[in-house]
């Protein structure tokens, strides 16, 4: 077994393994460096100056696109969804004292975040930029996420099925153009995405033409909004830690366990099925949640 892939329990005949993405790369930890690295490449290729990029007051994105810009000696623009005079999140914190210029949207403007003249005219305001969607979810993001499959041996031919948390889609693409033939690879959509991620995720195996179906989302797991915190969610996540010592975030990974052993308890894996959860990291987040400090 990799020593990146722990066993985590055995339940009603089910065996449960996850992969520590987690525990790679420091500055920028589970699945973003994936996401960032061909990104950062073709930046560099292209003579780019200043990284740009959007998310939230506690974009684990933005969090490792900052850290990684000062790494590599790039100017880097958060546009944040955020007014200019609040508080800011330890998130964006730590991403100023890296050097992050913070450019403010209100809740209107970031919805305009899709619209190429908006993004066009933002971008004209930095020297040499280079876009990254929110969340790296582009074709170049998709590329790197292939890189994860590289982590599991035998690009996961032992396991029956891969769970994977989504926010946009981007990981669960990439994973599916390079995972073994024959496994199951199921995304838990973070937040209501009935209406497009599906769409979402098979234009991107288009550009990576490798339109494979073999994967499914699972949207029963959102809990009604992203970011949300439940008590039932709360109280899964706690014991999850306690039981097996692998600490969760709220957002993401936590909404994937708590589905994986719903789906257990239900009968929805075969008995002697084995199941990988790839952890996607996002454990700075945990600091919105005072709750779980």
């Amino acid at each position: 077994m990799s020593s990146l892939i722990h066993r985590v329990f055995v339940k009603r005949a089910v065996t449960v393994d996850i992969l520590r993405l987690d525990k790679i790369h420091a500055l920028a930890p589970g699945n973003k460096w994936f996401k960032l690295a061909l990104n950062l490449s073709a930046a560099k290729a292209a003579g780019a100056e200043t990284l740009l990029s959007f998310g939230g007051a506690f974009s684990n994105h933005l969090h490792a696109l900052a850290a990684i810009a000062q790494d590599q000696g790039l100017a880097a623009v958060a546009c944040v969804r955020a007014d200019s005079g609040c508080d800011l999140s330890p998130t964006l914190q730590d991403a100023v004292a890296w050097g992050m210029h913070l450019h403010f949207l209100s809740r209107s403007d970031y919805r305009r975040r899709h619209d190429a003249g908006f993004v066009a005219e933002l971008a004209s305001q930095y020297k040499r930029p280079y876009l990254i969607p929110e969340g790296g979810a582009n074709l170049l993001g998709a590329q790197g996420c292939r890189g994860i499959v590289e982590l599991i041996p035998g690009r996961g031919q032992d396991y029956h099925a891969v769970v994977l948390a989504c926010g946009t889609g981007t990981t669960l693409a990439g994973v599916s153009a390079q995972i073994a033939d024959g496994v199951q690879l199921i995304g838990i959509p973070v937040l209501k995405a009935e209406a497009y991620m599906a769409a979402d995720i098979q234009r991107l195996q288009l550009a990576l033409d490798h339109h494979r179906a073999n994967w499914l989302l699972d949207h029963r797991f959102h809990g009604g909004a992203y970011a949300r915190l439940s008590a039932p969610l709360q109280e899964f996540m706690q014991g999850f830690e306690a039981r097996y010592g692998i600490r969760l975030d709220p957002v993401y990974t936590a909404k994937m366990a708590s589905a994986v052993d719903c789906m257990i308890n239900k009968g929805e894996f075969a008995e002697g099925a084995r199941v990988l959860l790839i952890h996607s990291g996002g454990l700075q987040g945990r600091r919105g949640y005072p709750q779980l400090l």
